[in-house]
């Protein structure tokens, strides 16, 4: 290739590398702790917390809590989340719905232990670039109010641990 050739490639290789470094990077996963997940919990979130064994987690403070998440738009997801519901004496059930961009993916009863829920994410509900994750809660108490003794005012729904969102895992391949 001719000099002259090579300068006339070299803008066009430059708008391709730059478009190539622009490349949205995904959220894979949202540890609740500062470090990792303090810019994308949105409305609805406690400040930070530490169980007995030290893992940081936070509060969903109301009936409803936003998330803002990355996404490469296209192709369904697996998000998975280990969570536990406020639970007190006499208190019904809990449950989450899980929204992606506003489309309603599916409704999970919480435990009050510390558990791990997975729900199945179609690629049509993602955007390329910014994304919104919404769970709504069947309820969301005060402790003072349902709890002999205590005195946390907050509204609690559900203790949140982490999030990761990942491509599902592919069926095992058949042997012939």
């Amino acid at each position: 290739m001719t000099r002259k050739k090579a300068l006339l490639f070299a803008p066009l290789a430059l708008v391709l590398l730059v478009s190539a470094c622009a490349r949205v990077d995904e959220t894979r996963f949202l540890n609740f702790d500062a470090e990792s997940s303090g810019g994308s919990l949105g409305a609805g979130w406690s400040g930070f917390e530490k169980t007995a064994e030290n893992d940081t987690f936070a509060w969903c403070q109301a009936r409803q809590g936003k998330l803002a998440f990355q996404s490469r738009g296209g192709g369904d997801r697996l998000i998975r989340f280990r969570c536990w519901a406020f639970a007190f004496p006499g208190g019904g059930a809990q449950s989450a719905t899980l929204f992606v961009n506003d489309a309603r993916l599916e409704s999970v009863p919480i435990a009050a232990s510390p558990s791990v829920y997975t729900v199945l994410a179609p690629g049509a509900v993602f955007r390329n670039g910014a994304n919104e994750m919404r769970f709504e809660f069947a309820y969301a108490e005060a402790p003072k109010d349902r709890i002999p003794g205590s005195t946390d005012d907050r509204t609690l729904a559900a203790a949140f641990d982490w999030i990761e969102i990942l491509p599902p895992v592919p069926p095992p391949a058949k042997k012939s």
